[in-house]
């Protein structure tokens, strides 16, 4: 009796083929609905598409690259030894901010007239440095060429951030314009990274890090194709400037600005706390796999549903934005460290992940809505620098802590409280 009939050579290719086309489509419309949903709300002829399309590729560039550079910092070497490495990235991770604020700022300040051409040189540089770094995994020369390369990152994000309120739709708020730009970039960053882990596995870093380098440079080139009025005319800055707006400061923030800069600093704070208390208490206690995995997947679909959820709401929303993020971590720590439960140690890891989004976006939206534009380059450095001190102080926090979880979420709930002290106190000093 015959058996069945194996497939041919041919068949197997119509299948493949069919299943390719299929895939195609899908993807081809996913990006006709990527396209139509930038569009929206007069968001194409503003110009905000094209910057959310810039955007993007600076994000998909940045994850390659991270992919690429992932190593084993933490979990390849014994407990005692990772605290000393982490404590040591802490204190790297500020060596990018230690030239944004000084230089970085007020030089992007004097440009506001060439915003398109500060974004193309820091995303196609940054695009050039990959292409070389790429040849140079295995030597020294990798680690300034990755401190360059964060350099000028966080030189995009200022310059990027200064030229939201130029490219805003009248029928958009900004707290919206900033959460639809997150939005493509959570997108792109994760299909990249995604495909740089397969490239990776197959091909190298290297192949990951010169693609990595092919969008960065096209994102370079859309950039100078941005339109005119992302340059602000070097006649309208100087009469601006002489308005009344208030030049920022850290410590005297117009009032409008106080609050959601404290949520921002405490809330970040925050999550580098529970990123490393996180990591020595799932590791100390050997927990399993599972819940590694709810932790993990809890914050980063808190900062997708944050980002979402901002992405809707209108316009002029800063301070309620502010009050909310406080209040959700505060209550989900506080139960964890009632309970022990794992349960509420996964809703403190996602609602920290809301929280910090929403913050974020609150404080970006009240900085350009009450900063002169010619400061707002330099209000940007000193914010970006002061949220990732605020990281840092809590990283560092979190290892001086032991590995209890009614103590390090005790912490972790009397960090929002201090947001409002912090608040109160900075509202004086704007009053003085």
């Amino acid at each position: 009796m015959n058996g069945p009939r194996r497939p041919s050579r041919a068949d197997v290719r119509r299948v493949g083929l069919g299943a390719a086309a299929r895939a195609t489509g899908v993807s081809r419309s996913g990006v006709r609905r990527l396209r139509a949903a930038a569009r929206a709300d007069g968001a194409g002829r503003s110009g905000l598409s094209s910057l959310i399309t810039v955007h993007a590729l600076h994000a998909a560039g940045d994850a390659l690259v991270a992919v690429a550079l992932a190593g084993t910092l933490f979990f390849s070497v014994p407990l005692g030894e990772a605290r000393s490495r982490v404590a040591l990235y802490l204190i790297l991770t500020m060596l990018p901010f230690s030239l944004l604020v000084p230089v970085a700022g007020p030089l992007l300040d004097r440009f506001p007239h060439g915003r398109r051409t500060v974004l193309a040189v820091t995303t196609g540089g940054r695009g050039l440095l990959t292409w070389v770094m790429a040849g140079v995994l295995a030597g020294l020369a990798l680690y300034p060429l990755t401190l360059l390369v964060l350099v000028l990152s966080r030189a995009y994000g200022v310059a990027r951030s200064a030229a939201v309120p130029r490219v805003r739709p009248p029928a958009v708020g900004l707290v919206s314009t900033n959460a639809r730009l997150n939005v493509a970039a959570v997108t792109a960053g994760a299909g990249a990274a995604a495909v740089g882990a397969g490239i990776g596995a197959l091909f190298g870093s290297g192949m990951v890090l010169r693609l990595a380098s092919v969008l960065l440079i096209l994102g370079g080139v859309l950039a100078l194709r941005l339109p005119e009025h992302v340059d602000e005319p070097p006649s309208a800055a100087e009469a601006r400037a002489e308005s009344g707006q208030t030049r920022f400061r850290l410590l005297r923030t117009p009032p409008e600005v106080t609050g959601p800069l404290s949520a921002a600093l405490v809330i970040r704070a925050l999550a580098g706390l529970l990123t490393i208390f996180l990591a020595f208490l799932l590791r100390s206690e050997g927990a399993p796999a599972v819940l590694v995995a709810a932790v993990v997947a809890a914050a980063a679909l808190g900062q997708v549903g944050g980002t979402a959820a901002a992405a809707r709401l209108p316009g002029g929303s800063s301070r309620l934005l502010s009050r909310v993020a406080l209040g959700l971590p505060f209550v989900t720590c506080a139960l964890a460290a009632l309970s022990g439960s794992s349960f509420w140690v996964v809703a403190a890891a996602g609602a920290t992940g809301v929280a910090v989004s929403l913050s974020k976006f609150a404080l970006d939206a009240a900085v350009q809505q009450h900063i002169a534009p010619r400061f707002l380059s330099t209000a940007f450095a000193r914010t970006e620098t002061a949220l990732q001190l605020a990281w840092v102080i809590g990283g560092g926090l979190a290892l001086a802590l032991p590995a209890s979880t009614s103590l390090g979420f005790a912490v972790a709930a009397a960090l929002p409280v201090l947001g409002l002290v912090l608040a109160a106190q900075l509202a004086l000093r704007a009053g003085d």
